[in-house]
């Protein structure tokens, strides 16, 4: 719960009973709610009863039925009950306090009634807070409370030892204290009104946070019961993409072979029109196997199933290995490739493979959006940091034109299919998803001469991991 520091100001900035109850109990109290209940009860009673008990010693003040020092100890042990909060804020010792209070108030009655008429006191009533106050102000179970109840109880029996022993008590005259009697009643019943109202709104409120938390709870169950949902969702898309991959391989597989193997016979032949049907069988069986096996690895990366092997190289080591996959991509070649580097000679620790791979599906990507056109692509390696790879997609005036990051497999800005461009609409989505699982990102951004570009960084992961391990 926020504590308020200004004493009675709640935090709209007008007066508030709660903020100025809370002021006074210590912030370690107000997390807990039971305890933070009985605070409240401690502090209502300590701001509110000493103006309904000096009621009583001013009236007999003013009206002249005493004034010597009984009255002044019996007033002093009511204004008392004032230091308690301001006792507990600075200590914070919320058990003592209380224990000492009801002491206090122990001795407050016990000494009017002592000065006041023995058992026929009208202070006598009183006494039936006690009890009413050990339960309120301290948990239901402990020593603390057991030792206060004892001492309660003891100390009425030794006051009614004392009135019953035949010790002359001070001399009153009963008839001048039946107003006083009717004040003293008439504190009681508000008194114990006062806290049965408040202790009525505490449960109020108690029942509501109840309700409150059961409709969490049912909450909570239900969001875990669809997150358990989820999850065998989730694996058994994984085994039918595993499944159904495996079972289209299989013919694809057979499909791709024969054709080729037709196409080397037509060749052969010099059948140019069996050879041009033939290319497109082939063609579309390479196509289709690329495309499945870029879903099957897709479905990995989010089950969390592709391992990484990352070891110690240099991106000048696989500068050619990366220009000929790309120039085998449909809508490149060698010619409209610019490969460039700014720190070739750097060595970083990754998964070599999957950056060659989200490379690959990057530039793919990029070429099923627009072709024909020139890639640029600049490596800046950082020894110790990121492996930076900058993509600019030229068309063929010269002009760079924007490359879509897609970040979800056959997600698309519009609403046109994917074929009107000739892509499938997954390699710059599993790029993303590639450069995610090697620690990096793919992002759109502008270039110092203004140009689109897209730029795919890959982190050290040595330092990762020497990070991860401080």
């Amino acid at each position: 719960m926020m504590r308020v520091e200004a004493l009675g100001k709640s935090p709209a900035g007008g007066f508030s009973l709660s903020a100025l109850l809370d002021y006074f109990i210590p912030p370690e109290m107000q997390v807990h709610s039971e305890t933070h209940r009985r605070a409240r009860m401690f502090m209502i009673s300590h701001v509110f009863g000493p103006i309904l008990g000096n009621t009583i010693p001013l009236y007999m003040a003013l009206t002249g039925i005493s004034r010597d020092h009984h009255l002044v100890v019996f007033f002093a042990s009511i204004l008392l009950f004032w230091a308690y909060p301001i006792a507990l804020k600075l200590t914070g010792r919320y058990q003592l306090i209380a224990f000492i209070s009801v002491q206090n108030l122990t001795f407050c009655v016990l000494w009017a009634c002592y000065a006041y008429g023995g058992t026929a006191s009208p202070f006598l009533p009183w006494i039936l807070i006690f009890p009413l106050l050990a339960f309120l102000y301290l948990p239901p179970t402990g020593d603390v409370r057991n030792i206060l109840l004892v001492q309660i109880f003891g100390s009425v029996a030794i006051f009614i030892a004392v009135a019953f022993s035949g010790i002359a008590l001070p001399a009153v005259d009963l008839s001048q204290f039946q107003t006083i009697g009717m004040i003293s009643m008439a504190s009681v019943a508000i008194y114990f009104a006062m806290m049965s109202l408040y202790f009525a709104k505490m449960f109020h409120e108690q029942r509501e946070f109840t309700r409150e938390l059961n409709s969490l709870v049912s909450t909570s169950d239900n969001l875990r019961n669809l997150t358990a949902a989820a999850y065998q969702a989730s694996a058994a898309k994984a085994d039918f993409v595993a499944g159904m991959s495996h079972e289209l391989r299989t013919p694809l597989n057979a499909i791709i072979g024969y054709s080729q193997l037709l196409l080397e016979e037509a060749e052969a032949e010099e059948d140019e029109s069996v050879v041009t049907d033939l290319g497109h069988v082939h063609k579309a069986g390479s196509d289709l196997l690329r495309l499945i096996d870029d879903i099957l690895s897709y479905s990995r990366i989010e089950a969390g199933k592709m391992p990484l092997n990352p070891h110690l190289d240099s991106a000048s080591n696989h500068f050619e290995t990366w220009r000929r996959e790309i120039a085998d991509i449909p809508g490149w070649n060698l010619n409209s490739i610019k490969l460039s580097s700014t720190g070739e000679t750097c060595e970083l620790t990754t998964d070599w493979t999957a950056v060659g791979a989200t490379i690959r599906r990057l530039a793919a990507g990029t070429a099923r959006q627009d072709q024909p056109g020139t890639l640029e692509i600049q490596v800046d390696a950082r020894p110790g940091e990121t492996l930076a790879i900058q993509f600019i997609d030229r068309a063929p005036s010269g002009v760079a034109r924007p490359i879509a990051i897609m970040q979800e497999m056959f997600e698309h800005s519009d609403d046109a299919s994917p074929t009107k461009y000739g892509a499938t609409g997954i390699e710059i989505a599993l790029a993303f998803k590639l450069a995610q699982l090697l620690g990096g990102a793919i992002d759109a951004v502008t270039t110092a001469d203004g140009e689109p570009a897209a730029l795919l960084t890959i982190p050290d992961l040595s330092s990762a991991r020497q990070d991860k391990a401080a």
